[in-house]
């Protein structure tokens, strides 16, 4: 039966969409949803995840940057970011996820060097989309079109 009613919807999306329009159906609920580990490597801008919601696996991508902006707290999200040009003051690792859909900036963390947030950033996006509940949260709760 849940296979009709999905068929029935998908159906029901293609027609009422039109024919300029594109519309991806994509479960990741942050509360039922697993997300897989993949280490990107140190001073890398993109990440790589799976996560599984109720046994159906989406590939997601994402990627991170050191920011002079502050988020203030994991989750909080912006639209956008500063860049500083004095590369000191880039201590703010946010994290984006950009496929299945795109998301708005998650916070992650403040770090105390700039080195050391360009280097690990990355890797802590991926982490954190498998460990934090609030970060998943965050990242899947503010998708964009």
């Amino acid at each position: 039966m849940k296979s009709k009613i999905f068929i029935t919807g998908a159906v029901l999306c293609a027609i009422t969409t039109g024919a300029h329009a594109v519309t991806k159906c994509v479960a990741l609920n942050s509360s039922s949803t697993t997300c897989s580990y993949k280490s990107p490597g140190d001073n890398i801008t993109d990440w790589t995840s799976t996560c599984t919601t109720n046994g159906v696996s989406t590939p997601i991508k994402g990627i991170g940057i050191c920011s002079s902006t502050d988020g203030g707290a994991k989750g909080a999200t912006a639209t956008e970011l500063e860049v500083s040009n004095a590369t000191d003051k880039n201590l703010n690792c946010w994290c984006r996820m950009i496929s299945p859909a795109a998301s708005r900036w998650v916070f992650n963390y403040s770090d105390t060097l700039a080195a050391y947030c360009a280097r690990y950033c990355t890797d802590s996006c991926a982490l954190n989309v498998r460990e934090d509940g609030t970060f998943r949260s965050a990242l899947f709760g503010s998708l964009s079109d």
